[in-house]
């Protein structure tokens, strides 16, 4: 399952597009919508199999060694840190299965990387302990695969410049995908195979709850910005910045058109959305509109909620 909020934001880059007069069509709208969110499935299953390459290239590099008529035993060793390891083959099998052959994705694009990397890894704490296991039990390869890809991701901020390099938005998935991808693993228990995220799909519950907010945003703008000008002093949209403009709209879209969205819930998501996309004072002044909106619609009766505490 995708991340609602992750949703939002891909369904405000939609809109940011649609505003600055590219796409107009609403069909190639949801269509560019629904290639976000797949691209952000795919770079999730791109960063599960990171153990997996750099596992196959620490092998490679063995494999040249002991090729070598004089083989050089002490770069043998150092190249075996990963060898034991024979979860991180079946987690490649996992993501294999699950669609990494349609990926835009590949390591090989950062392969002058690798060294650098593998060397990094030799060095930390953990992995120095791990290689008194030589036969590692299920539990302990999971533990030791985890803390690799937590490492790696939480740590080691020239190896997510470089996932930017790759994937150009990664900065704006970095928190829900780094989620992503520990959960995988704290959910794998005892099972053959890992259990990675379900395939989305255009009928998908998050995706379709994007494609709804950027469907009833585009047709109702016009009654969105009359609305919001009788909540504001002195109201000139272009006064007011285009993405705290559009969150406005998306949120107004919530109340009005989400009736299984809580209220607070969705001025919750705008707010953090607003935080990290608009400008310093914007939060301030979009958590004032969204608030003057709520209590104005909720009067008229225009808030339709379906359950109970969702206003």
């Amino acid at each position: 399952m995708i991340s609602r909020r992750l949703v939002r934001i891909k369904t405000l880059q939609t809109l940011y597009s649609w505003n600055q007069g590219h796409a107009q069509d609403v069909g190639d709208l949801k269509k560019e919508l629904f290639s976000k969110i797949q691209t952000t499935e795919q770079f999730y299953l791109f960063l599960l199999d990171f153990p997996y390459e750099l596992q196959q290239f620490a092998k490679e590099k063995q494999d040249l060694e002991k090729s070598k008529y004089y083989p050089d035993q002490f770069k043998i060793k150092y190249y075996d840190n990963l060898n034991y390891t024979r979860f991180i083959p079946r987690m490649h099998e996992s993501v294999i299965v699950n669609g990494a052959p349609q990926t835009q994705f590949y390591w090989s694009n950062l392969a002058n990387y690798f060294e650098d990397w593998y060397k990094r890894l030799r060095e930390w704490d953990f992995v120095q302990d791990y290689q008194f296991f030589t036969d590692p039990t299920e539990q302990q390869q999971l533990e030791f695969v985890e803390q690799i890809l937590f490492t790696f991701l939480e740590t080691q901020g020239d190896f997510n410049d470089a996932l930017e390099e790759v994937y150009p938005q990664w900065f704006d998935d970095n928190e829900y995908t780094v989620r992503d991808v520990l959960k995988s693993l704290k959910m794998h228990g005892n099972r053959a195979t890992l259990q990675v995220k379900d395939a989305i799909r255009p009928n998908n519950e998050e995706v379709a709850l994007g494609a709804q907010i950027l469907v009833k945003t585009i047709a109702n703008t016009q009654e969105y910005e009359s609305l919001i000008s009788t909540v504001t002093d002195n109201w000139d949209p272009s006064r007011i910045a285009v993405i705290d403009l559009l969150i406005l709209k998306m949120a107004l879209t919530e109340f009005m058109h989400c009736p299984e969205i809580p209220v607070k819930v969705t001025i919750n998501e705008y707010l953090e959305i607003t935080k990290n996309y608009s400008t310093p004072n914007s939060s301030k002044f979009v958590n004032g509109i969204m608030d003057k909106l709520r209590i104005d619609l909720a009067k008229n009766d225009r808030i339709q909620k379906s359950g109970r505490g969702l206003l």
